[in-house]
């Protein structure tokens, strides 16, 4: 008679087997981290054993063939549970093709029986969707509960049973030589500092990549104030006098930036008349308009005349239609037109040389 197929091994262990096992949320990445840890384990140390592991698919178990072709010189079985064809003969390791909908295949799993311990390692994959392979999520479950492990035992064995009659004695009688026990032994101490080790190889990663961005945004920051130096300098004419050309789009941020340079540079060269050209400006809206009155507003507050220059027709228009009242600025046409302006209100006047005043 065939088996019933196993549910999900993951379910009954939080909901039957051992319901105080809290389980948390880890990243495929932090599994294969896990895996390994108990692996190495065993490879550093040469430990006799017996491996159950679940693979999801053996795409993913294909990865992981050298390390178990390692992992199988040394313990006595390994039991494979993965979907799909195995990428290696299964001479050195019990191979179980899981079915298409079996739960298992949902699963990743790694239990493992040692003379000096026992360990099981289950995740359930939460079918997010991920970027990365790694990124994948898991809710996952780890334990050395001697109880938990003898349990979960007796749900794999059955699927042996089931998918593979004709190793299952064999199983059976390798995992009598390792019956689960309570951590004891040097190991747990070595297993338990290699994930505190991996914690914190994680987090000087994370670490340097938060002061990467930190550096970039840095960085960045001092980019956009060079382009906006660059996209609105200050420039001295004559005595008194400095002209502020506007190129390119404004925003918020831009607006602020222009009213620091001109205020600064209105202070630093005492100017009384501060000229702002917009011929280089492709639009000029409400919000933009609102922009030009603020700084304005704040160049007379530090005693500077403004004058507005390159309003096309086209810009003039606009503005009407827009309903800004530009009637108590000064504004010209172009540059020549408000620098002959900027001299009229500093009392100066323009000759043609030798001409009599």
């Amino acid at each position: 008679m065939v088996s019933p197929r196993v549910p999900s091994l993951f379910h009954l262990i939080r909901e039957h087997i051992a319901p105080d096992i809290v389980p948390f949320i880890a990243t495929k990445a932090t599994l294969v981290d896990l895996s390994h840890t108990l692996e190495d384990c065993i490879l550093r140390n040469q430990l006799p054993s017996v491996i159950f592991t679940g693979f999801q698919e053996s795409s993913h178990w294909r990865k992981e063939t050298q390390r178990y072709l390692e992992l199988a010189n040394i313990a006595s079985t390994i039991c494979i549970f993965a979907g799909g064809i195995p990428p290696v003969p299964g001479e050195q390791h019990i191979a179980v093709t899981l079915e298409a909908g079996d739960p298992l295949r949902q699963e990743w799993f790694l239990l493992v029986l040692i003379e000096w311990f026992c360990a099981l390692l289950c995740g359930l994959d939460q079918q997010h969707p991920a970027e990365r392979e790694a990124d994948r999520s898991f809710e996952t479950l780890l334990t050395f509960q001697p109880e938990a492990i003898t349990q979960a035992l007796e749900v794999l064995i059955p699927v042996v049973e089931r998918y593979r009659p004709d190793r299952a004695a064999e199983l059976v009688q390798a995992r009598t030589s390792f019956p689960p026990c309570p951590p004891r032994g040097p190991y747990i101490t070595q297993i338990v500092s290699e994930i505190v080790t991996h914690l914190q190889r994680r987090y000087n990663r994370e670490h340097r990549l938060v002061m990467e961005i930190q550096a970039l945004s840095v960085q960045q920051q001092v980019l956009e104030t060079m382009i906006a130096d660059l996209g609105a300098p200050v420039i001295p004419l004559l005595e008194g006098v400095i002209l502020m050309p506007i190129i390119g789009n404004v925003d918020s941020r831009r607006a602020q930036l222009i009213m620091e340079h001109l205020l600064t540079g209105i202070a630093e060269r005492m100017s009384d008349v501060a000229i702002i050209d917009i011929t280089g400006m492709p639009i000029v809206d409400t919000a933009v308009a609102n922009y030009l009155l603020q700084t304005i507003r704040a160049t007379r507050l530090v005693g500077a005349q403004v004058i507005i220059t390159g309003i096309r027709p086209s810009v003039a228009q606009a503005m009407i239609n827009l309903g800004i009242d530009f009637s108590q600025i000064i504004t010209r046409s172009t540059l020549r037109e408000g620098i002959e302006a900027a001299l009229g209100l500093l009392g100066y006047e323009i000759h043609r040389k030798g001409t009599a005043d």
